[in-house]
């Protein structure tokens, strides 16, 4: 993929390399080859010339050996043996200077050759060649006209030396041209090469100007639009070809702003057509799954006074659920605190290896059970307190990254104020119902403690079957923390009991016992009536209170009130409340009756199931003797 910032910064570089080249080579290598070439051609011609100057003194030469020929007592001729030694003498020096020049040459052909790279190697190897011939024929006559003497002079032999230097000189005089016309080809050759190049270069850069003003930047100008209107149709864009990797990046930033944009905007549809957190979160979990590896999302609430991360919501692509609702871990057993400081997301890149470095994790004993190896937590903020954490997790490790946690955060950020209204409506109405379902058990015990240890008796049962799974008596964290919440709320229908009635010490009559039972139905009906106001926080709001108050004095025989409900018929949330709620009023005095001690009212709870207790649960109750003496004490 080509780069556009690359390419310009290689353009720019090119052109100042291009412009760094043609001065060099006008202003270095032009004149020096041009002035070796003037220097070769100036030796040329002063060779030309003495090999020219050369024909006088043959002349002369030839004229003294016509009179020597014609009277030989001229060889006595003192004027002709100083014509004949003056003109000899100028000979050797015209081929003593032929020679110089020849080497001058030749030291000229050497610097191009060398400025040249060796660009024409050929063509001065050549002339290199020609020079070479050329010392030597001058060598020769200077030899021959070293030995010469008036007597023995050969105007032929002279006459012959003279021409093969002169055809000699021709040749090299032909070369010399050829090798000015290839230099010449060659700069004009570099040239117009360096001309293309820069043409090309600046095409290339207009090229990528003119498609970033037609085509970028029409296509930017619409993303911003669109982003300003809350269009986000990716598809509705203007066509855009990404060529340069800038604008593949500009193109999947946009593509990615929109998809996280639209994804935000479903949320928001989704917040305006759910009113239950369970169908948002399934919902939000089939939005997310359709695009992302996303294998479970939880929903964890911050318990701070009892120092605790607290499960609430959950849903995953599979069944087999090991931290599930109800799910509780104290803070100083999870590195979740931290997010409590810092309210930073955090990703868990390896979970199988966070367990190895912590094993007493119960929380990740249990995640990694699931087979979940990689884990987002985004905090939930109200101000600036955390109230809860999402939990994104993925059955592939390593998976999640910042564009996930960008996305993540967006999400969290529309949803906050639905899940904050809808966890917090809910604990502060079980906090109000536990507190009137106590106000109403002063009225009907003399002594305090009544609700407390009930439910903590129920709760012993409730998490005795959790760790000890009974067919048929399935149960997980979020059944446990429902009765944790709810059992108190029992007998909230004796509020509507006269206090005559209530509080009588005595036995009561048919009539009255008639208007007691009756709480039941009462606590049922205000449960169901709460219940159906309140599904907008939560479709089940109030359903294991409404079970409790209506069926915890069903009979497991099928003899108890208010509808004669018998066996697995009775809620099992009710057939545990009852257990609780029948053993502390035996071991607890009230205003009809005294105090039975433990022993025995452990012996009336044995005696008491299979005809008004559940005899699986009477059996996971006396299971835990010391965790009931325990709270009987309280």
């Amino acid at each position: 993929m080509i780069s556009l910032r690359k390419t310009i910064k290689k353009i720019l570089v090119g052109i100042f390399i291009f412009i760094a080249f043609v001065l060099v080579i006008n202003f270095y290598f032009v004149p020096i080859t041009k002035s070796s070439m003037n220097d070769s051609s100036e030796d040329l011609h002063k060779i030309l010339t003495q090999i020219v100057g050369m024909d006088l003194p043959v002349r002369v030469l030839d004229n003294i050996r016509e009179q020597v020929i014609l009277d030989s007592e001229n060889l006595d001729n003192d004027k002709l043996i100083i014509a004949f030694t003056n003109n000899r003498d100028k000979l050797l020096s015209l081929s003593t200077d032929v020679e110089e020049q020849l080497m001058n040459l030749n030291e000229d052909l050497k610097k191009v050759n060398r400025l040249s790279l060796n660009l024409y190697r050929h063509s001065i190897d050549q002339m290199m060649a020609s020079i070479e011939v050329m010392v030597e024929q001058s060598i020769n006559i200077k030899s021959f006209l070293e030995s010469v003497t008036i007597e023995n002079l050969s105007i032929a032999e002279i006459n012959s030396l003279e021409k093969e230097l002169s055809s000699s000189i021709e040749g090299l005089e032909l070369l010399n041209r050829q090798l000015n016309d290839n230099i010449l080809n060659v700069f004009t050759w570099m040239i117009n090469i360096m001309f293309i190049l820069l043409i090309m270069m600046l095409l290339l850069l207009s090229f990528g100007i003119y498609k970033y003003i037609i085509y970028d930047q029409k296509f930017i100008s619409e993303s911003f639009t669109s982003m300003a209107e809350k269009h986000f149709d990716f598809k509705a864009l203007p066509e855009f070809k990404p060529f340069f990797s800038e604008e593949y990046m500009i193109r999947n930033q946009v593509k990615e702003i929109f998809r996280e944009e639209k994804f935000a905007q479903e949320v928001k549809s989704l917040l305006l057509s759910t009113y239950h957190i369970d169908d948002l979160i399934q919902q939000l979990f089939q939005a997310i799954s359709k695009e992302n590896k996303i294998d479970r999302i939880g929903i964890a609430f911050v318990d701070y006074s009892r120092q605790k991360f607290v499960a609430e919501y959950g849903i995953s692509s599979y069944t087999d659920i090991a931290l599930g609702p109800g799910f509780e871990v104290d803070f100083h057993r999870t590195s979740l605190k931290a997010i409590l400081d810092t309210k930073s997301s955090v990703i868990t890149k390896d979970l199988n290896e966070a367990y190895r470095e912590n094993p007493k994790s119960p929380s990740l004993r249990l995640i990694t059970s699931e087979g979940i190896q990689s884990n987002l937590v985004v905090p939930v903020l109200m101000g600036e307190v955390v109230f809860g954490l999402i939990f994104f997790s993925s059955r592939e490790k390593d998976y999640f990254n910042a564009t996930h946690v960008r996305i993540a955060e967006k999400m969290i950020y529309e949803i906050s104020g639905f899940l904050n209204r809808s966890y917090f409506t809910k604990v502060i109405l079980s906090k109000i119902t536990n507190s009137f379902s106590e106000l109403v058990d002063q009225k009907d015990n003399e002594t305090g403690g009544h609700i407390r240890r009930m439910v903590a008796y129920s709760v012993v049962i409730a998490k005795g079957l959790l760790k000890n799974p009974v067919p048929g008596y399935e149960v997980n964290e979020k059944f446990v923390l429902e009765i944790e919440r709810n059992a108190s709320a029992h007998d909230i229908g004796k509020v509507g009991i006269p206090d005559e009635i209530l509080k009588k010490p005595g036995k009561l009559t048919s009539e009255e016992w008639v208007i007691m039972k009756t709480h039941t139905t009462i606590g049922a009906d205000i449960f169901k009536s709460l219940r159906e106001g309140l599904r907008v926080f939560e479709s089940d709001f109030y359903l294991f209170a409404e079970e409790i108050a209506r069926s915890h004095h069903e009979r497991y025989d099928g003899t108890g009130y208010p509808h004669g409900l018998k066996g697995k018929d009775i809620p099992l949330s009710a057939r545990i409340v009852a257990i609780a709620d029948v053993f502390d009023a035996l071991t607890s005095k009230r205003h009809y009756k005294d105090a039975f001690g433990f022993e025995n009212s452990l012996k009336i709870i044995k005696e008491s199931a299979g005809n008004h207790l559940d005899p699986i649960l009477v059996g996971v109750f006396l299971e835990h003797i010391d965790e009931i003496k325990h709270i009987s004490q309280m």
